[in-house]
């Protein structure tokens, strides 16, 4: 669990409730690292052999450190085959709670007596973002849910700034919602557009977002499935609110969706830009080759929602 997320105190119940619903089960609370992605892939090292097809995980914070543990799990070095088969269990600890709310709807419904008797495992497969610096020096990404470059990267920076955690309206009711249309808001009038070379052309873009599910930053925007074998790529190339608004209605329509479908794409930056995997920013600099696919390794995950027969896939159940 990350002690410092925005829902802490409602994590440390759930919990609670799970130690209630499992007397005599075997149950480890470990807090995430203070020192971010590198810290907690470490810590997923430091217990490896907790982990496996038998094990269930539950991570109870927000979408950035779950998508974190997630990524340790698929790549960290040292973890063996069976490791990476832990089941995942998202707890909503954050402020979005995307990755939760797509895999067992949304925290006040949710009844962890039904998911631990009812809920089927089903394998997803992350998006996986290979980024390749002039210098030949090749980093990957994973995120579960979403990544962008662009606005929605440069609104990523903003929100864990300081000046938004520590603001004092996250201490009155309705204030963290206020809170996010404000620094939203400013963020898209004060992000820049950026330029792409791709297919030999260059262009000036706002947003590239590659989504992975139906939800980004608790809208629900795309009819889209975690399990699905493809991704849906959408940009806009500048930031004129009034027609962003239209465009996003747009995307919900099916013919349209189906023309953003992709199994693959590429292309090279020209200037640094921030971008964001599931919610944690990250600047990307200039002349840096990006390539976004579904990783072939997936991870596998406890759900209501999803369609049971996504459970074929994976060769493991509930029991």
């Amino acid at each position: 669990m990350n002690p410092k997320s925005t829902h802490a105190v409602a994590a440390r119940r759930r919990i609670k409730e799970i130690e209630n619903l499992m007397p005599g089960t075997p149950i480890a609370v470990i807090e995430t690292s203070p020192d971010g992605h590198d810290g907690n892939v470490r810590l997923v090292q430091t217990h490896a052999k907790k982990l496996g097809p038998d094990t269930l995980l539950c991570i109870a914070a927000g979408d950035g450190t779950t998508s974190q543990i997630i990524e340790a799990v698929l790549m960290a070095k040292g973890l063996s085959g069976k490791a990476r088969k832990t089941v995942i269990l998202p707890i909503w600890g954050g402020n979005a709670n995307d990755l939760a709310h797509m895999l067992n709807g949304p925290a006040y419904k949710a009844k962890f007596n039904d998911i631990l008797k009812h809920g089927q495992i089903v394998q997803i497969h992350p998006l996986q973002c290979d980024m390749t610096s002039a210098k030949q020096n090749t980093r990957t990404r994973l995120a579960a849910c979403y990544a962008s470059l662009g606005v929605s990267g440069f609104v990523a920076k903003r929100l864990v700034q300081p000046k938004y955690r520590k603001s004092i309206l996250h201490k009155i009711p309705g204030g963290t919602t206020l809170m996010d249309i404000l620094t939203v808001a400013s963020s898209i009038l004060g992000a820049p557009s950026f330029s792409i070379k791709e297919h030999g052309d260059v262009r000036s873009v706002y947003e590239l977002s590659f989504h992975n599910g139906s939800r980004m930053a608790k809208i629900e925007r795309l009819p889209a499935k975690l399990t699905d074998e493809m991704f849906y790529l959408n940009q806009f190339e500048h930031k004129k609110l009034l027609s962003v608004i239209p465009k996003f209605m747009e995307l919900t329509r099916k013919g349209v969706s189906q023309n953003l479908l992709r199994n693959y794409t590429s292309f090279t930056t020209q200037e640094d830009s921030w971008a964001q995997f599931d919610g944690e920013p990250e600047l990307i600099p200039a002349n840096t080759k990006v390539q976004v696919q579904l990783s072939p390794r997936p991870f596998y995950a406890l759900t209501t929602t999803l369609k049971t027969e996504d459970k074929a896939k994976t060769g493991n159940s509930t029991k």
